[in-house]
């Protein structure tokens, strides 16, 4: 596993897919999902840009906490900009395997897209479920990158352009094990659900057309896929989406539970 590098330039273009409709929609969902209260303290795991710890301190209110932690600097910089108009939303640098909380700080936690990119994901819920308060909730997101569907008019070079970029997540399949782990820590598993991102037709502001550029960017040279390669299946994809053959669909997996009393 490589692990995908945000600088200003990939913050920016990373920024850009999380502000499609889709994925707000999306985004919008798993919040409701989490069923956050006013006065509640909440945690956002690999909390990026801040938008979602932005759309739980609207609803905690200055009477509640939302803390964001994430490993990348410029997405904390970002965060706390997004939520300079809500002081009771604080971000820091830290890791999902060594959270920098007491024991039981929190009411609620929510980690969307963030626990298959780390190494050791058993420490993670682990350190989870000890900031968590007894009969707090949780929300995990995650992607199965087996479950992506995307026409190509050369399905071989698009094989190989999808395992290169499996690389990017250290488990590109970590929901099937997820639920099991979730329990071993020592959570309640209360719901599972699946969430597609489904993008039937070619257009510029949907998640599959704005990761288009973050997969070429990632796999030119691995797997012996010289950059020219990469940059045909790009322009390929972007052709069948002029002609009307364009279909892509991704599933997410949501996983809500609650630790004990």
């Amino acid at each position: 596993m490589a692990e995908l590098h945000f600088d200003e330039e990939a913050t920016q273009r990373l920024i850009s897919v999380y502000i499609t409709p889709d994925v707000v929609e999306q985004r919008e969902m798993f919040v409701r999902a989490l069923d956050p209260q006013k006065g509640e303290h909440i945690l956002d795991v690999g909390s990026g840009p801040g938008f979602v710890a932005s759309s739980l301190a609207q609803i905690t209110g200055p009477t509640g906490a939302v803390h964001g932690i994430d490993v990348s600097e410029p997405m904390i910089a970002i965060a706390r900009k997004h939520c300079v108009n809500s002081p009771w939303a604080e971000f820091r640098r830290a890791s999902a395997t060594n959270l920098p909380f007491p024991d039981c700080s929190f009411d609620a936690a929510i980690s969307t897209q963030v626990l298959e990119y780390v190494e050791d994901i058993d420490k993670a819920l682990a350190e989870l479920f000890r900031v968590i308060r007894p009969t707090g909730r949780i929300l995990i997101v995650d992607t199965d990158w087996d479950s992506i569907v995307w026409h190509s008019s050369d399905r071989k070079r698009m094989e190989r352009i999808l395992s290169a970029w499996e690389e990017h997540a250290t488990d590109p399949r970590l929901p099937r094990t997820l639920a099991n782990r979730l329990t071993a820590a020592g959570f309640q598993i209360d719901s599972q659900a699946v969430a597609p991102l489904f993008n039937p037709s070619f257009d510029p502001n949907t998640y599959s057309n704005r990761i288009i550029d973050l997969i070429v960017d990632f796999v030119s040279g691995r797997f012996g896929m010289e950059p020219a390669e990469v940059e045909n299946w790009a322009n390929d994809l972007r052709s069948d989406g002029a002609t009307g053959n364009y279909f892509f669909s991704l599933n997410r997996y949501v996983f809500a539970g609650s630790k004990p009393s």
